[in-house]
C-alpha cells in the first residue's frame, strides 16, 4: 500500500469523525478502550513514569464513563510488577459503570510463582482465553503468554516448553524472538478455529484482541505469527486484530485484516492515550484520546 493510501484508510478526518459521532444510532456497538497501563510504585525509568499512572487512568475512566457504554477493554500490562498493585488500579476503575475485559500481557506476570496462578481470578477473567459477544460481534480475548518464559513457574512444563520455543524461534530468527514476548500454542489455536467456524455461522464481526502485536514485523511482535494469521486468513469474518505492548503504536493491514497496536497509558506523566471504538457493518472507526490516533478502518468484504 502507498504512503497516501496508508494515511486515507487509517488516519480519520475530522470530518469522519464528526459523521461516526452522528451515526452512532446505525452502529452496532461502541466500546471503550485502554491498555498498558503498567503501575508500580516505583521510581520512573525513562519514559515510564510508574506513578503518574493511576491519576492519567482516572481521566481516561472520567471521560469513558460519560459515553454510556456497555464495556472497555484493557489489553494487557495492567501492572508492571508487585501483586498489590492490581489493589491499587482495580478500584480506579468501578467509575466505569459497566465491565472491564481484561487480557494478560507480560509484565501481568512479573510476580512470583505462587501469585502468578492468581492473576486471572483477581481481574475478574473467566480464562487466560475467552470469548465474549455483543450485537453480533464477537471478541476472541486471546492469551499470547501462553507460549512464553515468564508466564509458568519456574521448572515447570510450560516453562520449560517456552525455553525450548524462544531457542527454536530465535534459531528461525523470528523478529520477535525476545523473553518479553510471547505465542499462542497449539491448543489456543484449536480453540481459536472453532470460535471463527461458529462466528461464521452466527454472521457475526470478529475482532481479535491480544496483547503483542500479530503486524508488523518488529522486536515487540509475537513469537509465532504465521499460523495465527494464517488462520485468521481463513475467515472473512474477522476484521481486526487489536493489541498493545508497543507503547509507541503501530499499524500494519495485511490482506484487508486491521493490526493495530494501541498506545500505552504508561509514558510521560504529561501524556494520556485511550480510545473509543465504534464498530459499523462495513468499517470500524477509532476516536483517539491523548495521543491515541483516530482511524477510519472498512473492512474486509
Amino acid at each position: 500500500m502507498n504512503r497516501r493510501g496508508f494515511l486515507t484508510t487509517t488516519l480519520a478526518l475530522p470530518s469522519t469523525l464528526a459523521a461516526a459521532e452522528g451515526s452512532r444510532e446505525n452502529a452496532r456497538l461502541r466500546f471503550g478502550l485502554i491498555t498498558d497501563a503498567q503501575y508500580a510504585d516505583a521510581e520512573p525509568k525513562g519514559e515510564r513514569h510508574y506513578r503518574a499512572t493511576p491519576e492519567k487512568l482516572k481521566a481516561a475512566v472520567a471521560d469513558l464513563a460519560t459515553r454510556q457504554l456497555p464495556f472497555t477493554l484493557h489489553l494487557g500490562d495492567f501492572i508492571d510488577r508487585d501483586f498489590k498493585s492490581f489493589a491499587t488500579l482495580l478500584p480506579l476503575l468501578e467509575p466505569l459503570g459497566h465491565p472491564v475485559f481484561h487480557l494478560l500481557g507480560n509484565h501481568d506476570y512479573d510476580l512470583t510463582d505462587a501469585e502468578k496462578s492468581r492473576v486471572v481470578q483477581t481481574l475478574d477473567m473467566p480464562h487466560d482465553y475467552y470469548t465474549f459477544r455483543r450485537n453480533e460481534v464477537r471478541f476472541l480475548m486471546l492469551d499470547t503468554n501462553s507460549l512464553s518464559v515468564y508466564k509458568h513457574p519456574s521448572g515447570s512444563p510450560g516453562n520449560l516448553l517456552g525455553k525450548a520455543s524462544l531457542e527454536r524461534f530465535k534459531q528461525d530468527k523470528q523478529p520477535g524472538a525476545q523473553p518479553w514476548n510471547g505465542g499462542i500454542d497449539d491448543t489456543q489455536l484449536a480453540w481459536m478455529d472453532r470460535e471463527l467456524r461458529a462466528a461464521t455461522a452466527a454472521g457475526d464481526i470478529v475482532l481479535v484482541c491480544g496483547h503483542h502485536p500479530l503486524l508488523p514485523a518488529a522486536g515487540e511482535q509475537m513469537w509465532n505469527p504465521q499460523p495465527v494469521l494464517e488462520l485468521l486468513l481463513k475467515y472473512p469474518c474477522v476484521k481486526a486484530w487489536l493489541n498493545g505492548h508497543n507503547h509507541a503504536g503501530a499499524y500494519a493491514v495485511h490482506e484487508g485484516l486491521h493490526c493495530v497496536t494501541f498506545r500505552s497509558i504508561l509514558h510521560q506523566p504529561e501524556t494520556n492515550a485511550w480510545s473509543t471504538v465504534t464498530v459499523h457493518d462495513d468499517r470500524m472507526i477509532i476516536e483517539g484520546h491523548g495521543r491515541e490516533l483516530s482511524r477510519d478502518l472498512p473492512f474486509r468484504s
